[in-house]
This record gives C-alpha cells, structure tokens and sequence, in this order.
C-alpha cells in the first residue's frame, strides 16, 4: 500500500511534468527505466526503506535517486533511467561524523559561497555527503530561479571545488510514510 501510494504521488508529479514544456518533460520522455523498477532493484539490493525520490540528470544520464534507511545509516542511492542499474550509494553524514570531520576542510557558508557563485537562486538546502568514491562533499540544492527544478552543486569539502552538478527535475517529499515493500 505505501508503495502504491508513492507511485501514485509520482504519477501525479509526471503528469505535472508532461503539461510544461521544456527539459522537465523532456528528461522523462528520455527514460527507458522505469521507476518501479529502479524501486525493486534498490529495495532487493540495498534491502531497506526509500524514504524520498528525486528524478535528476546526472552528466546527461536521466538518474532516480532515492533516500534509503539502512543499518543506522541514510544514503543516497542512484539508479539509471538509462540502463536500470545502480549507479552511485553515497554516505549522508552529520557534522560530528568522525570521517567527515577529518576530510572537511571549509565550512557549510565557504561551500554554498562556491555553489550560489555559479549558480544563481536561492540555497534550500545543504547535506553532507561521503561519496562512494571517499571523497566528501557539500551537496549545495539551489533553487532555480524560473521554478524548473533545482541545481544539486556538489562542492568539495577539502578545496571548495565544485566537484559536480547535477539537474534536479522533481522530487517526491520524504513524508512519504514507512517501508515501501
């Protein structure tokens, strides 16, 4: 049932997304995955509760990127609309995190300094991240300023560098409710 709630909630949001012209509709249209594929694939493989999902563009590849709970730990997790597999798990960590304290080098304003210095809008949200590559990053999420979706700015935690952008097109909030089984 909560599955299909989210799948419903996701419905809705395409179907939003089908009525404004432009890379919304655009990136959908070009996904060969779909979502609930890319569900099962996380569930099965990852084994946890998806508690938010976002559809973005990664370097061109249309990207779900799911939220899950697992072990005491929360993580990103993408997967390909291109190819349905998985392509990134990303630590989410808190500032008191040994690891992160170790790598992070500049502090929360340097990094959304760097990201709102190339990417005009407003900052909505800041997260710590410990890539699957190890390095630590700043995701900074920039609002567009037209309300076509976001800009996630990685930026990196030891040099202020941005490390990568990707495309925000949606997002289905994390009030979705419980394991989605």
């Amino acid at each position: 049932m909560k599955r299909l709630m989210l799948c419903v909630s996701v419905a809705a949001t395409l179907a939003a997304a089908a009525a404004t012209a432009g890379p919304i509709a655009d990136s959908v249209a070009q996904t060969k995955v779909p979502l609930t594929t890319c569900m099962d694939l996380v569930a099965e493989q990852i084994g946890a509760a998806i508690g938010h999902v976002e559809f973005e563009s990664r370097k061109g590849d249309p990207t779900y990127e799911f939220t899950v709970n697992a072990k005491g730990a929360t993580y990103y997790v993408g997967c390909s609309g291109n190819t349905g597999l998985i392509s990134a798990v990303d630590l989410i960590v808190n500032s008191d995190d040994p690891r992160w304290a170790a790598a992070a080098k500049i502090t929360e304003e340097e990094a959304k300094g760097a990201a709102t210095a190339r990417y005009a809008g407003s900052v909505e949200e800041v997260k710590r991240l410990l890539l699957q590559s190890g390095q630590a990053v700043y995701e900074v999420d920039i609002e567009i300023p037209d309300g076509n979706g976001e800009f996630n700015v990685y930026v990196n935690a030891a040099d202020g560098a941005i490390v990568q952008v990707n495309l925000e097109y949606w997002e289905i909030p994390e009030s979705v409710p419980g394991d989605l089984d």
